[in-house]
């Protein structure tokens, strides 16, 4: 930085101190409680995400740090970012994740140790925190969908862009509250500023820039605080209109997306991204949603949650237990009712034993039928019960933007299926470690005895409500892609699951595997 470049820069802070609001002027005075703190951690994370950060270095950093190890196990392990393998080690987790996404973790998690620093409101600030996190997410996902030069630059700024917010919660969380207020309650950026400004003396982003400038952040960030106008509409057409759409617009997204706000403006801000990338509709959809569930991930490693975007897995009733799926009738029993059911001692061979191709021709036919996934899931799930011989059947899928819950759809042979459905439903990462793994594999699943595995990794309510002893658990994939999977099991104190079971099993499972990608249009 030149002596001419410094002075101005000086001028420029010195121009708004006596502007600023009384509570927010120690945040230019070398004794502030915030300055050291918040500055020492905005150059750790550009530290981290320079040219000299090399994948060995990164992979030292995090084996030297316990918790950090924790944390990048833990997003290489989920569905959203590893959804076939198994990762134990750090060097592994950065070769798979890509030195962009580690060197984002390290970054994150920088920030997220100065909470301790405030001692109220952390809420506020884990929000602020997840949010930007999530954003930064975006951004850098969007940047690399449309072959953005330095994906890696866009999660850095954007993650960065909310210092002046952070700056401002420690020195007051009432203004930093009022704030938050002015930009969720107002529509016109104008009107926006003009409040800002009566609140704290200056733009919020006037401020945001000079403590950029204050403590050496990229120029180009500083440049993104300068022009605070409107967002650019229409196809980007340079770089710059790029780099701004892509960091102003991702935020905006996220905010639209976690809060709660009309659905005429978050299709707007979808449609301003979409236009300006110049991404299909398909794409940008897909993008969406990948994008905020390794967001999710992402915050959920650093102990972080968004409250108004965590949607709570709503409880099934025994009237719709089932959410969108189908859930036709037994012939044998009513799902539903309170009778529990126990099989007879002589009980009948299933059909795929008494007549094998007649059975497996109309299942076929069932499946070929299918409009929809639904539906599809629906005659499988009713086949393994009735047709397979399967006593009690249950279908659990993942949460579509966020890929760590696990949510009941569907069970047959349980009652009420209410109790059944939640127990299947919860957090991989912390309730079913158990189904994680089954969700990496590609087979199913015969398990002897669930006694030989640790009870921790199971959860308490499924271990309660199934009481498993042996049992077929298979992934359900559209392509590589895990999209939840399939319990079956012969009933609580019934006989364990032989050879034959599974090779039955097999037979139903590998024609819904070719139904599922035809109809994702992968076959």
């Amino acid at each position: 930085m030149t002596s001419s470049g410094t002075a101005t820069e000086s001028a420029f802070i010195d121009r708004i101190r006596p502007r600023l609001h009384h509570k927010l002027r120690p945040l230019f005075n070398e004794s502030s409680r915030c300055l050291p703190i918040l500055q020492s951690t905005c150059q750790q994370i550009l530290n981290h995400m320079g040219p000299q950060s090399s994948a060995a270095s990164l992979a030292q950093v995090i084996s030297r740090d316990h918790g950090l190890t924790c944390k990048v196990l833990q997003v290489a392990n989920s569905i959203a970012y590893s959804p076939q393998q198994t990762i134990v080690s750090v060097p592994h987790a950065v070769s798979w994740l890509g030195l962009d996404t580690v060197r984002s973790l390290v970054a994150a998690a920088h920030l997220v140790e100065q909470l301790h620093h405030w001692p109220i409101r952390q809420q506020e600030f884990q929000t602020l925190i997840a949010k930007s996190l999530i954003s930064a997410t975006y951004a850098s996902e969007l940047g690399a969908s449309i072959g953005y030069p330095q994906p890696g630059q866009l999660f850095t700024n954007t993650l960065l862009y909310s210092i002046g917010d952070l700056a401002v919660a420690y020195e007051d969380p009432d203004l930093f509250l009022a704030l938050q207020a002015i930009s969720k309650k107002t529509k016109l950026p104008s009107e926006c500023v003009l409040q800002e400004t009566r609140l704290i003396g200056v733009p919020r982003l006037t401020l945001a820039q000079a403590l950029a400038q204050m403590w050496k952040l990229p120029d180009e960030l500083i440049e993104l605080f300068r022009h605070a106008e409107e967002l650019p509409m229409g196809r980007w057409q340079s770089e710059a209109q790029t780099y701004r759409g892509i960091i102003a617009g991702s935020i905006l997204l996220v905010e639209m997306l976690t809060d709660p706000a009309p659905r005429a403006a978050r299709e707007e801000a979808k449609k301003m991204l979409q236009v300006g990338s110049g991404l299909s509709s398909g794409l940008f959809t897909d993008l969406t949603i990948r994008a905020m569930d390794r967001g999710r991930q992402l915050i959920r490693s650093m102990g972080l949650s968004i409250d108004s975007s965590d949607e709570p897995i709503p409880p099934p009733t025994e009237m719709n237990a089932t959410g969108a799926i189908p859930h036709p009738s037994p012939k044998n029993q009513t799902v539903g009712s309170n009778q529990t059911v126990v099989p007879p001692n002589d009980e009948p061979a299933a059909p795929i034993q008494t007549k094998p191709l007649e059975t497996l021709l109309a299942f076929q036919n069932s499946l070929q039928a299918a409009k929809d996934l639904n539906s599809l899931l629906g005659a499988c799930v009713q086949s393994l019960h009735q047709d397979a011989g399967f006593h009690r059947v249950g279908l659990a899928l993942l949460n579509q933007s966020d890929s760590d819950l696990l949510v009941g759809k569907l069970v047959f042979g349980g009652t009420p299926p209410a109790h059944y459905l939640r127990s299947l439903s919860g957090s991989l990462s912390r309730e079913h470690q158990f189904f994680l793994t089954v969700l990496k594999r590609v087979d199913p699943l015969l398990v002897s005895n669930f006694s030989d595995h640790k009870p921790e990794t199971l959860k308490q309510d499924f271990l309660e409500v199934w009481k498993p002893t042996s049992a077929i658990v298979a992934p359900l994939r559209v392509g590589a892609k895990p999209i939840g999977l399939i319990y079956c099991d012969r009933s609580a104190g019934s006989q364990p699951m032989q050879p034959q079971d599974y090779q039955a099993f097999q037979l139903f499972f590998a024609q819904t595997t070719l139904g599922i990608n035809r109809l994702a249009g992968i076959l």
